[in-house]
């Protein structure tokens, strides 16, 4: 069973100093990939609960969430995360009762990858170069091309309970008619203040947890590339 009093020192460390996301300061304490897996749940867990909220704040204001089950329009976003992550997810497709979801990925990622192509990897580089520019035109771009996330199953998110940050806190209100790459009116959103925070601290925890695991500094990646490479390795500790 896991310390969860050392899995909250853990993240106060790593969350107090900002050095540690920033890759300027290696963490001494080792930690594991069942605590890195278990943080990383526990991130997006505190998620849901300020989607949920936002939500509520929503329908008060008068206005509707409308991303439903089916609804995948922004699943042709490149959606990147950090390796605490992917790891979360990696542990849920190889319980035995994924099999079926591990092999429809394994079966999409190829042709997913032959369509990307090098944009993965190039959007990587200028995340970490500090590109910002060609970094947002890279995943523009992408999302012009409308390339199904290789996690896609009819349309159906097949990792939903595992999926990443970026894909909880996406969403549309009214409706998702404008859900494409270069509408004429953007997709309206809620700014939920409290949300934001949420998402930035569990960010900024999975960058200096990503720093602690890997080392690939600041390895954002795109989610169907990091979980595909992981794959390739036999689960560790």
């Amino acid at each position: 069973m896991l310390d969860t009093e050392r899995l909250a020192r853990i993240c106060d460390e790593l969350i107090t100093d900002p050095a540690y996301a920033r890759g300027k300061k290696r963490y001494a304490t080792p930690v594991s990939t069942e605590e890195t897996i278990a943080i990383a749940q526990a991130l997006a867990e505190e998620v849901e609960e300020g989607v949920a909220a936002r939500d509520a704040q929503a329908e008060r204001q008068g206005f509707r969430v409308v991303c439903q089950k089916g609804c995948n329009s922004c699943c042709n976003v490149l959606v990147v995360c950090y390796q605490p992550e992917a790891l979360r997810i990696v542990e849920f497709l190889r319980k035995p009762e994924q099999a079926q979801t591990l092999a429809a990925f394994l079966s999409a990622y190829g042709p997913w990858k032959a369509q990307a192509g090098d944009v993965p990897e190039r959007a990587q580089r200028a995340f970490v170069e500090g590109d910002q520019a060609g970094y947002d035109e890279l995943h523009q771009n992408h999302f012009r091309r409308a390339i199904p996330c290789a996690f896609l199953v009819d349309g159906v998110c097949s990792i939903y309970p595992v999926r990443p940050i970026g894909c909880r806190n996406a969403h549309a209100l009214d409706t998702n008619a404008r859900c494409v790459a270069d509408p004429p009116e953007p997709a309206q959103a809620l700014d939920f203040v409290p949300l934001a925070r949420i998402v930035h601290r569990a960010t900024q925890l999975l960058h200096a947890l990503h720093n602690v695991k890997s080392r690939e500094r600041h390895g954002q990646k795109s989610v169907c590339v990091a979980v595909h490479e992981l794959l390739a390795f036999p689960k560790r500790g």
